[in-house]
């Protein structure tokens, strides 16, 4: 009865000292505050001076150098003497982990405690043995006891003990006390290196975030200011082959007729290619202000299909509009949503060949406008369809489309400005039996 008496208690004791070594070593997650708080709340649990322990030292494996380094020792009188009188700055005691002489790897390779009075045997090779026993004899250690700390299974590193005791002297109660600290700091040690990591690895991703945003700044600067001093040259070039297309100069032979049209052409498409990435510059760059009004798009589409009747008229197409009656108007920016028509219409218009039908319809669904182009033209293929709303989308592996041209900023640019609007866009292909693209807008309320 009596043995039971006295063991509850000092049990008790155990579990309580240990649950407060959890709670103060846990509370943190911070790499460097965890492992000062190991060495210091171990030394306080263990009541250093009734139980003659004066420092403690935690050294974890370096698993890039294959090192084990000393990573954190108490805050205590001795060890501050230790760290004045060392002849190897703390940071840099380094042990090989081949260097098996050194029984703090012997302790993690066999995985259980070693004793030594020699303080040789915990600092070799950094220190030679004169330098390790006349530090120790200065301080006046007597024993020190290596643990190690391991997490599930595996060696993490050790602690190393240092008292003016025997180790004779050392309880079952101690013993039990510090085989089960170093289980609370090998969960504590990798918790704070996980979470150490993650921060460390959120600051670089952080880092590297705020260069792309000052490149793509850049770069949008560079796109815009280059497409600005490339279109005003291109527009001489086209305004001055126009005046000779139209003899203003004289007349011409067909032959330099013929090269100054394919000049003409090239310089319209290149215009508009600026054009395009200009807008797209601007409104990556958040600097695109609509101008919403009461939008009628029936009789837009109609102003479209008079735009382009001459190009039907040349390709041999019909061109048709359907609507469901008299339409509420939308709301929209005139100028963007036009562009949007013109796109998507003359997209129809390059792949639908000779004899075809483009049609544009106009409707109401769900309280919203939409808008469909229909062509009878060659469809896309599967394995296109996912990227045609991308930058640069273009669809490639055909004949026809490769002598059609295009750059792929048409849809990808199309898509920004009805997203813009509260609107969406999509589309239906069958390769051969042709597409539908559609969108819609938001009905105009007049706020």
């Amino acid at each position: 009865m009596n043995n039971n008496h006295t063991t509850t208690p000092q049990s008790k004791q155990t579990i309580d000292s240990l649950w407060r070594l959890e709670k103060i070593i846990l509370d943190t997650l911070n790499f460097k505050d965890v492992v000062q708080r190991i060495c210091d709340s171990v030394l306080s649990e263990l009541g250093y001076l009734q139980l003659g322990y004066r420092i403690v030292v935690l050294a974890l494996i370096d698993e890039s150098t294959n090192v084990l380094k000393r990573i954190s020792i108490s805050q205590t009188p001795e060890a501050q003497k230790a760290l004045e009188i060392t002849p190897v700055p703390f940071q840099n005691i380094d042990i090989p982990m081949n260097y098996s002489e050194n029984i703090c790897i012997k302790a993690i390779e066999e995985s259980k405690p070693y004793v030594t009075h020699d303080w040789k045997d915990i600092l070799l090779p950094s220190y030679n043995n004169e330098e390790a026993r006349k530090i120790q004899e200065i301080i006046g250690i007597h024993t020190s006891v290596v643990y190690p700390i391991t997490y599930h299974g595996k060696s993490r590193g050790v602690m190393i003990f240092s008292m003016v005791k025997s180790e004779e002297e050392m309880s079952e109660e101690e013993k039990d006390l510090i085989r089960g600290y170093t289980d609370v700091v090998g969960i504590a040690v990798q918790n704070a290196r996980l979470y150490s990591d993650l921060e460390e690895t959120s600051k670089r991703l952080d880092e590297a975030n705020k260069k792309l945003k000052e490149l793509d700044k850049l770069k949008d600067e560079f796109v815009s200011l280059a497409s600005h001093e490339l279109r005003t040259p291109m527009t001489a070039v086209k305004s001055y082959t126009w005046l000779v297309l139209n003899n203003k100069s004289g007349e011409i032979t067909p032959k330099t007729r013929e090269h100054l049209e394919k000049v003409y052409n090239s310089t319209e498409r290149l215009i508009h290619l600026v054009n395009e990435m200009l807008d797209i510059s601007r409104i990556e760059g958040g600097r695109v202000q609509l101008k919403l009004e009461a939008l009628d798009l029936v009789q837009l589409a109609r102003e479209v299909k008079d735009e382009f009747a001459p190009r039907a008229s040349e390709q041999n197409l019909v061109m048709e509009i359907e609507t469901d009656g008299k339409i509420s108007p939308a709301a929209g920016d005139r100028d963007k949503i036009h562009q949007v028509l013109v796109n998507l219409v003359g997209n129809s218009f390059k792949f639908t060949q000779s004899g075809g039908r483009v049609s544009i319809s106009v409707r109401l669904k769900d309280n919203m406008v939409e808008v469909g182009i229909e062509d009878t033209g060659i469809g896309i293929a599967k394995e296109d369809q996912e990227r045609i709303f991308q930058k640069f989308g273009r669809v490639e592996g055909s004949l026809v489309i490769s002598k059609i041209g295009g750059t792929g900023l048409g849809l990808y640019l199309s898509k920004q400005y009805i997203e813009m609007h509260g609107g969406k866009i999509w589309f239906e292909s069958e390769p051969g039996k042709g597409s539908t693209f559609t969108f819609s807008l938001p009905l105009y309320t007049g706020n």
